[in-house]
């Protein structure tokens, strides 16, 4: 019967999702097609609704306790030129990152760009979609000299067995960013991971911890050194530490 609940009450958030999606995209319609987002007062209008709506999302899930979550730090976030990785253990991690960020850019799954609830909203916030290699960098590094912060998922796609980087995070953190903070988040017991079903939900309170790590300053990082050596550098050092958290 608890299962039974639980999976009502999935159903029931997820739904609550989508209907903020669909309302969100009243306002998001008319961006994308007159491509309003190329000014950045309407970009920023964008990214504050996207920031407004998911936080009320996330505590909507609190508030019907579907999840409970600590998030501290996050007030050191979103400086000027700030490159942010975190581990990806679930489907929410990125509804956490933007909700507690605001005005973030975010590096996000190609594919949602075809997504009914979620395509306009990434097109009006001018959000990058992680497509082809060169272009993604080419972004990503615009973005960063330009002042924005950017968070980015190093694994590219959620955890499945361990934790895997790809070295693209670290190279657009040497060749454009001027700070670099790690986000470590833990999730207990383990759900919506890749390839699980929404509805295959555990009977008790899943345990949000997102953990702001120490931040690196990126242009005082191996200085000396060659940037392509800097970037390997960089890579088995954040690897390390994730290592080192034991997620």
């Amino acid at each position: 019967m608890k299962l039974l609940f639980r999976r009502i009450l999935v159903g029931f958030l997820f739904a609550l999702f989508g209907l903020i999606c669909l309302v969100g995209n009243l306002v998001f319609i008319p961006i994308v097609l007159l491509n309003l987002q190329r000014f950045k007062i309407v970009e920023n209008l964008a990214r504050d609704m996207i920031f407004i709506s998911w936080r009320s999302f996330i505590l909507a899930t609190k508030f019907f306790k579907y999840l409970k979550f600590e998030f501290d730090g996050y007030e050191n976030l979103g400086k000027n030129s700030q490159i942010i990785i975190a581990n990806h253990p679930s489907l929410l991690d990125v509804v956490f990152l933007i909700s507690h960020i605001r005005r973030a850019n975010c590096v996000v799954k190609s594919s949602l760009g075809q997504n009914l609830f979620l395509s306009l909203a990434i097109k009006a916030a001018n959000y990058i979609p992680n497509t082809q290699n060169e272009l993604l960098l080419e972004k990503a590094i615009k973005v960063l000299k330009n002042g924005e912060c950017l968070v980015i998922f190093p694994e590219g796609t959620r955890t499945k067995d361990e934790i895997k980087f790809h070295k693209a995070a670290f190279y657009i953190a040497i060749n454009s960013a001027k700070i670099l903070t790690p986000i470590a988040i833990n999730m207990q017991p383990k759900s919506l991971k890749k390839g699980e079903s929404w509805h295959n939900t555990p009977k008790n309170l899943i345990s949000y911890k997102l953990s702001v790590l120490k931040s690196i300053d990126i242009t005082a990082f191996a200085s000396n050194r060659a940037n392509p050596v800097r970037v390997r550098e960089l890579y088995k050092m954040l690897e390390n530490l994730y290592k080192k958290e034991n997620l």
